[in-house]
C-alpha cells in the first residue's frame, strides 16, 4: 500500500534536506582536494625547475673543472719552459723560448679569465639552487600541510555521508517508484536541487512567483506539483 501523497510529500523534503548536506559535505571534499592539487601542481613546477638549476650548476662546475685543470697544465708547461731557460745555447733557441714563453703566459691569462667567469657563474648557480631547494621544501610542507587537511575532512564526513546514504535509500525504498524517477530526474537536471518549499506564494529555489490557484493546491498537498519555472517539485513550508 502507497504512503498517503503528504506523507510522500513529506519524505521528499527529507530526501532533499539530506541530499543538501550531502552535497555540503562532498563539497568540503572537493575544496580540499583542490586546494591539494594546486599545491601538487606547484610542486611539480617547482622540481622541474630545480631539475633545471640542478643541471645548470653541474654543467658550470664541469666547465669550471675543465678549467683548473687547463690553467694547472699550462702552469706546469710555463715551469718547463724556463727549466729550459739555462740550456739555450744559441739566439735561435732563446727566440723560441721566448715566444713559447709568451704564449703560454697568454695561454695561463685566458685560462684565469675564463677560470674567473666559471667561478663567478658558479656562485650565480649556487645561489639559484639554493633558492630552488628551499622552494620546494616549502612547498613540500605545504602539500604535506594540504594532504592533512583534505584527510581529516574525508575522516570527518565519512560517518555523515554513509549515514546520509543510508537514509536516502531507506526513504526511497518506501516512495512510490515514479515519483523516486521523477525526483532523479530533476535532480540531475537541476544542479542536485529537485524540491523546493513554497513560501509567500513563490518558489524557494528561483523564486518566481507561483500561480495563485496551484499555490494553493501545492499547501493542501493533495498532488504533486511542480514550479512552473524550474519544475521543481513544490512541497509546502516546513516547520
Amino acid at each position: 500500500m502507497e504512503a498517503p501523497l503528504k506523507q510522500v510529500l513529506e519524505q521528499l523534503g527529507d530526501l532533499q534536506g539530506i541530499s543538501d548536506e550531502i552535497d555540503k559535505m562532498e563539497m568540503l571534499r572537493r575544496e580540499a582536494l583542490k586546494e591539494l592539487d594546486a599545491i601538487t601542481e606547484r610542486l611539480e613546477a617547482a622540481r622541474s625547475v630545480l631539475e633545471d638549476r640542478e643541471e645548470k650548476h653541474h654543467a658550470i662546475d664541469i666547465e669550471r673543472r675543465k678549467k683548473e685543470l687547463q690553467l694547472r697544465e699550462e702552469k706546469e708547461r710555463h715551469q718547463r719552459i724556463k727549466g729550459r731557460v739555462g740550456e739555450v745555447k744559441t739566439s735561435r733557441e732563446y727566440q723560441a723560448v721566448i715566444a713559447e714563453t709568451s704564449s703560454v703566459k697568454q695561454a695561463i691569462n685566458q685560462a684565469e679569465e675564463g677560470l674567473l667567469a666559471d667561478m663567478e657563474a658558479l656562485e650565480g648557480a649556487t645561489n639559484e639552487l639554493k633558492k630552488a631547494k628551499e622552494n620546494v621544501a616549502g612547498i613540500e610542507a605545504e602539500e604535506a600541510e594540504a594532504k592533512a587537511k583534505y584527510d581529516k575532512v574525508c575522516a570527518e564526513t565519512e560517518e555523515g555521508i554513509s549515514n546520509g546514504r543510508t537514509r536516502e535509500r531507506e526513504i526511497l525504498n518506501q516512495m512510490p517508484p515514479a515519483i523516486v524517477s521523477q525526483y532523479d530526474l530533476i535532480r540531475s537536471r537541476c544542479g542536485g536541487v529537485a524540491v523546493a518549499e513554497a513560501k509567500d506564494e513563490a518558489c524557494t529555489a528561483c523564486f518566481m512567483k507561483i500561480p495563485p490557484q496551484r499555490y494553493i493546491e501545492v499547501l493542501r498537498a493533495n498532488k504533486v506539483h511542480q514550479c512552473p519555472n524550474c519544475y521543481r517539485i513544490l512541497i509546502p513550508p516546513r516547520g
